[in-house]
């Protein structure tokens, strides 16, 4: 046989290895076992070396053959007994019944189960306000709507209040395009919203029964002198020093100026000039004359007065556009040729035209 410990070859039947003195005899549940192939330690319930596979020592019986052991058969293993399986196998808990689980007298915490009862309580208020959250899987309070309505509700309060500060000045100019959009949309509405309280409501007799609103009559041929004579003497102020002559003085003095800002403001005479005058020329064209009016031709000559006096700002304007173009900081003296081109493209002919026929066309009443 084979020491266990030193792995040599000893006497059948010898309790103590001569070689390492190692006792060889039956080993008891206290002291080790060692594989007789290749001396590995064994626990007291292996049957076979973890290493490798010979049968532990003393588990085969005596009558198993050469061939068996060779082989490492464990065929002759002595069979277990109730007894040793109670004692060797590790005992296993007593599997809990479902009727126990449910006991109320089980606590839920160490069976994982709720009870019944505590269920269909809260199978029952499924939906409500009051539902009790679930203590193994509580639910987390949603925040998202909430947060969404504050949002809208500043960004609703902040556009109301934006509109009603209006700390970019703009609202006035919003409401004049509505003002005029509705005049283009309704023009009937607006001039009988620009009609006095008089033409609004309706005449009295006398009887106190209302008449009946009178059409517009034709204006007769002296409400048209009336006009075109007032007409003429307006065209006739915008040629005189406190208009035209303050337009030319402010041209020929800033167009060259290198400061930016000051040109944009001399330049504010000219536009305004040209603004008067053409409406001034929107009021002759407006005329309700009657066809057979005697002052037709009158219409016509102060009219193209108008437009001669409109034709010499005019010019004076677009030179002052060119000026304005040029940046701050740029040479105005470089570009004054681009400045004074279009008053060289016009040229005098509107003077001429207009100084040639404004005393001759002087209305007169017939």
């Amino acid at each position: 046989m084979i020491c266990p410990h030193c792995l040599k070859t000893i006497e059948d039947g010898e309790t103590f290895c001569p070689h390492c003195h190692g006792y060889v005899g039956a080993v008891s549940r206290d002291e080790f076992v060692f594989c007789e192939g290749c001396g590995a330690r064994l626990s007291l319930h292996d049957r076979t070396c973890p290493k490798c596979g010979r049968p532990a020592p003393g588990i085969l019986s005596t009558d198993s053959a050469s061939a068996d052991l060779a082989a490492g058969k464990t065929a002759s293993f002595p069979r277990l007994t109730k007894s040793l399986i109670e004692t060797e196998a590790p005992r296993m808990d007593e599997p809990v019944s479902a009727a126990r689980a449910l006991d109320d007298s089980v606590d839920p915490s160490a069976t994982n189960v709720l009870d019944r009862a505590d269920l269909e309580r809260a199978s029952a208020r499924a939906g409500s306000a009051e539902t009790e959250e679930d203590p193994y899987h509580p639910r987390r309070r949603s925040y998202r709507g909430l947060i969404i309505a504050l949002v809208v509700i500043a960004l609703a309060g902040g556009a109301t209040a934006f509109v009603a500060m209006d700390p970019l000045g703009v609202m006035p100019g919003v409401y004049e395009s509505f003002r005029r959009a509705a005049q283009e949309t309704f023009p009937s509405r607006q001039l009988a919203e620009a009609g006095s309280a008089s033409q609004d409501a309706p005449a009295d007799d006398g009887d106190g029964a209302a008449a009946e609103p009178a059409a517009d009559e034709p204006l007769t041929d002296d409400e048209v002198y009336d006009f075109i004579y007032a007409a003429y003497q307006q065209v006739v102020s915008y040629d005189s020093e406190e208009a035209i002559g303050q337009v030319i003085d402010a041209f020929n003095s800033y167009y060259l100026e290198p400061d930016l800002s000051v040109r944009r403001s001399e330049s504010q005479t000219a536009y305004q000039l040209r603004d008067a005058i053409q409406q001034t020329i929107d009021d002759i064209d407006a005329l309700e004359a009657p066809e057979d009016t005697v002052y037709a031709e009158d219409i016509q000559h102060v009219r193209q007065l108008a437009e001669w006096m409109y034709g010499r700002v005019d010019q004076i304007c677009q030179s002052w556009d060119v000026s304005l173009a040029i940046p701050e900081g740029e040479s105005t003296l470089a570009q004054q040729d681009e400045i004074l081109a279009p008053m060289r493209r016009a040229g005098t002919s509107d003077l001429e035209n207009y100084d040639a026929n404004v005393d001759a066309w002087e209305p007169q009443r017939k």
